[in-house]
């Protein structure tokens, strides 16, 4: 499959909307101009979603204006245990008023302050602070502060995916391999994130699509035994990539693309064995799942989105641009399935 790389800056769409050049980067070569959006308002979505994971617990911190609401919303989750603390700060019918930020490599800050509910997110440099401070219904008062660690030459996985109708589109970045660390306190506990073990991605998506849509997503980042950083992500069924696959490989700062993948599951089971195969036989993994992080939000079948997040362990090997095969052994990550109206 010949992969369409974006080398040079350029304008996300066209003059009628529509995504001018379908393809990736790997750095952000495509320009994002809120105005030039020719859809209607109500369906632009954009947000900044950050998840962070070490050996045991993950955090979930996302800034985002869907249009018809803006919100900030948190979560933490113990996958051993599945206890679970969230907090959630929600404006209705903001319709773009959050102001989001056309470009993520520039210093920016978001803050959502409600009564009881203060999150921001600071990018300055080559760091991103995410804190919170919730008072919440069940475990009382939330704090939560991390600081992720991002080197200006890190390279990343940057899309342009149109769909069938006109005038949508998404435009999405996966940044992976930042290490993380902070904590997160609530009641007598303190959950503690060590940045030699944890690690952030960034979910970063703007775009206009269809009301139903569902895809895979898997994304993870480790500590090789050489203590090089190495990561991936994965993903398929959202949108028309027929000039590229999202699927992609990180090592010491670089991205290596690859191509498709096909996943082996037991659909009556989610927690059996999940077998990853690329076609072109760079990517081949087992996942061993140990804890589904499911949410069923909204009105069944109506409105909303049902996502199984399973987490486990991966093991098998990946192979680089270059033909160095890297052995993956016990490496904490991520595969998703999202099925999602809204």
């Amino acid at each position: 499959m010949e992969q369409n790389k974006i080398v040079t800056k350029q304008p996300l769409l066209d003059a009628d909307g529509n995504v001018a050049n379908p393809g990736y980067c790997v750095t952000s070569n495509y320009i994002y101009d809120r105005k030039a959006i020719k859809a209607d308002p109500w369906r632009i979505k954009e947000w900044n979603f950050y998840q962070i994971s070490d050996d045991r617990y993950t955090v979930q911190m996302n800034f985002s204006d869907v249009s018809y609401a803006g919100f900030g919303k948190f979560k933490v989750f113990d996958r051993l245990t599945g206890e679970c603390v969230d907090a959630l700060g929600l404006d209705l019918f903001t319709k773009g008023k959050y102001n989001m930020p056309e470009c993520d490599e520039v210093d920016h800050e978001m803050r959502c302050k409600k009564k009881n509910f203060d999150f921001r997110i600071e990018v300055v440099g080559e760091k991103r602070y995410l804190k919170l401070d919730a008072e919440t219904k069940k475990h009382g008062k939330v704090e939560a502060s991390f600081e992720l660690i991002c080197p200006k030459k890190l390279e990343y996985l940057m899309m342009a995916v149109p769909f069938k109708k006109a005038k949508q589109f998404y435009l999405n970045k996966k940044m992976n391999c930042m290490p993380a660390k902070g904590y997160v306190r609530f009641g007598e506990k303190v959950w503690n994130f060590d940045a030699k073990k944890a690690f952030g991605v960034l979910d970063w998506g703007r775009g206009v699509w269809p009301y139903k849509c569902d895809w895979y997503w898997g994304n993870g980042s480790t500590y090789l035994p050489n203590g090089k950083i190495f990561g991936f992500e994965i993903g398929w069924g959202f949108g028309e990539m027929d000039s590229f696959t999202e699927n992609t490989l990180f090592y010491d700062g670089k991205a290596h693309k690859i191509e498709e993948i096909t996943l082996q599951k037991d659909e009556n089971d989610i927690m059996k064995p999940w077998i990853f195969s690329s076609s072109d036989g760079r990517f081949e993994m087992t996942m061993i799942p140990e804890y589904d992080n499911f949410k069923d939000a909204g009105l069944k079948n109506i409105f909303g989105m049902s996502c199984h997040q399973v987490h486990g362990r991966w093991s098998g090997y990946v192979i680089l641009d270059d033909g160095t095969r890297l052995d993956i052994n016990n490496m904490h990550a991520f595969c998703e399935y999202s099925d999602n109206r809204w």
